[in-house]
């Protein structure tokens, strides 16, 4: 579970910001909540704002973060950290980009940051509450590192960490167990943008899989009127693939291959008639919600964090509604959490989210990003969200000249 990420200086984002997912104070919507031993938590959160005011880049920088820790242990000393600085000042593209996130993973809190240019980490460091109390597990600048614990073991580890790379992601390759998870919750337990192409081939084998699954998805599409779809048919079935490859010295080759291939067949029922459709004739919405179920389920049943840019595009308002209801759901037994982005306003429901679950990007003067929680507004739970929002009560709405439509 993710408790609160913080980024600085990335992209359109200049000075720190933070998305916390910590409840505060109010006992409204008890159900969409996690308890943790002492922490209560939301179990998702929502982002909204005018195009270009940041949203999507609130979740790249979380990418980011993913991307440095799951493979800056495969650099060379020549490999440049592809960070992006906030570039409408001068002063920024010299300053590092900072990045930090606590989370909580096999029931121990963590808390992992560092900070980069281009070519070298700046800071890095990790705690953790083993008990109550935390502690230093490790941390680094750029005179070296600090080690807590396992001091001889650590520094082995630290001599072989170049300065491009992260202490985490070298020292867990070396095999140090204290190191090991974050890189295990990135890995496992981080979903980002869940619906590119290859969660696609998961749905796929799930349902071919597990006749369960395959109700569930198709009760959800019965249930929210995709067309009067009765039944989905996979079937396995041998097919020319073909593979693109470049040799060394650049040239494309292509190379067809016979392989297991799924055929996805959807039995729609109208009236007395029954129409078979393949999944490719499908709406670009009904491909969509099928892409994205499988993962959702899985997501679901082990407790782990989707992060979904722009969850709305292709999909109905009600369908949005019906994902962020699987969240924030009493069924939502293992403690999953859904955080996304949005331009749809009639998400902003206050039978749908606490205050402690909403926030707003806005573009300031200097075009960064600045992102507010509703909770910094002194509005009542009961208020209509949506429409202080269209009003402009929580900024964050675009501008727009109607000169030319006159």
């Amino acid at each position: 579970m993710i408790i609160d990420f913080s980024i600085e200086n990335f992209k359109s984002i200049k000075n720190k910001i933070t998305l916390t997912m910590e409840a505060v104070g109010s006992n409204k919507l008890p159900k969409n909540i996690i308890k943790e031993g002492s922490i209560r938590l939301v179990k998702s959160a929502g982002v909204f704002g005018a195009n270009a005011s940041g949203k999507s880049n609130l979740i790249y920088g979380l990418f980011f973060m993913w991307q440095m820790i799951t493979t800056s242990h495969t650099f060379t000393i020549n490999t440049k950290i592809p960070r992006i600085p906030y570039k409408f000042d001068e002063e920024s593209a010299t300053k590092p980009s900072k990045f930090e996130i606590e989370f909580i993973y096999n029931k121990i809190r963590y808390r992992y940051g560092f900070s980069c240019n281009e070519d070298k980490i700046i800071e890095e460091y990790l705690y953790y509450w083993p008990k109550r109390k935390e502690s230093l597990i490790f941390k680094r600048n750029e005179k070296g590192f600090t080690f807590k614990t396992d001091q001889s073991q650590q520094e082995t580890y630290g001599n072989q960490t170049i300065p491009n790379v992260l202490y985490v992601s070298r020292a867990t390759q070396l095999g140090y167990d204290k190191t090991k998870p974050v890189i295990e919750f990135f890995l496992g337990y981080i979903i980002i943008n869940i619906d590119y192409p290859a969660w696609h081939g998961y749905t796929i084998r799930k349902i071919s899989e597990n006749p369960i699954i395959k109700e569930k998805i198709i009760n959800i599409l019965k249930g929210s009127d995709f067309g009067g779809i009765g039944d989905i048919n996979v079937k396995k079935e041998k097919g020319n693939v073909k593979t693109i490859t470049f040799d060394s010295s650049g040239k494309l080759s292509e190379q067809d291959s016979e392989q297991e291939i799924f055929n996805v067949e959807f039995l729609h029922k109208i009236k007395d008639k029954s129409i078979v459709l393949n999944l490719s004739e499908e709406s670009a919405g009904t491909q969509k919600i099928f892409d994205m179920l499988g993962p959702l389920f899985d997501i679901l049943e082990t407790g782990k964090v989707a992060i979904i840019d722009e969850i709305e595009t292709s999909l109905h308002p009600s369908i949005v509604k019906f994902i962020i209801k699987l969240f924030n759901s009493r069924h939502n037994k293992n403690n999953a959490q859904l955080i996304f982005s949005s331009h749809n306003t009639s998400l902003l429901d206050n039978e749908l989210f606490r205050k402690d679950q909403l926030y707003f990007c806005e573009k300031k003067p200097n075009a960064s990003t600045q992102l507010v929680s509703l909770l910094e507004f002194n509005i009542r739970q009961n208020l209509n969200f949506e429409k202080a929002y269209l009003q402009g009560r929580f900024g964050a709405s675009p501008f727009v000249d109607e000169t030319y439509t006159d």
